[in-house]
């Protein structure tokens, strides 16, 4: 069994966001208490917010990170905290955390068309401050209604989840782990070559989802990329040491109209994808020596 020390430095750093009155010292604090985590709130620590999250991201100074709200706001330190770990947002109704938040001026900004509570519905995410934060984080939990210890309980698990999580297979976390098996099926694809193929292509993804991509883009990416990996399986079949050279470019944009879409949004987002992904490659080092 690893040691706390061990466990610790091989998961990720998990940030807390959202806006003041949600309760990220309060359940931060709580779930790290229970779990044997250190926790640092960037909130009081005084100083430069981003000094302190640099040295604390450089240092693997704590477990979970509380980022203020302020911070939340600068893309670079979303940018930061995405690369260097996962991101959390906690989010109840923004009535509530206005509120509780002490702050007299207003934190949110409800949407006129919604009737219910002010304008930002039931489950409070009618608001652009929501959509925002919401972009920027891998995780969200909705502590809507809920009382102080199901919260509690709410992010303590979901903590737990992650840093389970963080112990699986990158190509598993991201959702690629079948298409080995897939390939196979499909062209007789040696598992050698598809795992070359695979583990590229969660490196790719891995830094799209660091650099904010939203899901629905990764989404639509993640499906071209499957499909330029059966291309290229199929008609190129590579069983050599340079596998992914054939992805130096778009591959069988032709094909690609033929056997999956002949719409012209899907074919100029497959030849974005795999520009994006040549690209990848190539900065990587990837093509010159697989």
């Amino acid at each position: 069994m690893p040691s706390r020390m061990e466990e610790s430095t091989s998961s990720p750093i998990i940030f807390l966001l959202g806006p003041p009155g949600v309760g990220k010292s309060t359940l931060g604090a709580r779930a790290c208490k229970e779990l044997g985590l250190e926790f640092l709130d960037l909130v009081s620590a005084g100083e430069d917010p981003h000094s302190n999250l640099a040295r604390a991201i450089a240092g693997r100074a704590a477990d979970v990170v509380e980022l203020p709200w302020p911070l939340q706001h600068d893309r670079q330190a979303l940018l930061l905290a995405r690369r260097s770990g996962v991101t959390l947002l906690l989010w109840a109704h923004p009535e509530d955390m206005q509120a509780r938040s002490g702050h007299e001026e207003p934190l949110f900004t409800p949407v006129p068309r919604l009737k219910l509570r002010g304008g930002f519905g039931r489950n409070g995410t009618g608001c652009r401050e929501f959509r925002r934060v919401h972009r920027a984080c891998e995780e969200t939990l909705l502590l809507v209604n809920l009382p102080l210890e199901e919260s509690a309980q709410y992010v303590q698990d979901c903590i737990e989840d992650i840093r389970k999580e963080s112990s699986t297979p990158p190509a598993e976390r991201e959702g690629l782990i079948d298409w080995v098996e897939d390939w196979r099926q499909d062209h007789g694809a040696s598992p050698r070559v598809s795992k070359v193929i695979v583990d590229a292509m969660t490196r790719y993804l891995s830094h799209l989802r660091a650099k904010g991509k939203s899901p629905r883009t990764l989404s639509g990416i993640c499906s071209d990329l499957n499909a330029a990996g059966h291309l290229v399986l199929m008609y190129d079949a590579p069983k050599g040491k340079r596998i992914l050279e054939h992805f130096g470019s778009p591959p069988w944009e032709l094909e690609f109209r033929r056997k999956f879409t002949d719409r012209p949004n899907l074919v100029t987002r497959y030849c974005r994808s795999l520009e994006g992904f040549a690209r990848f490659l190539e900065e990587s080092g990837d093509l010159a020596d697989d």
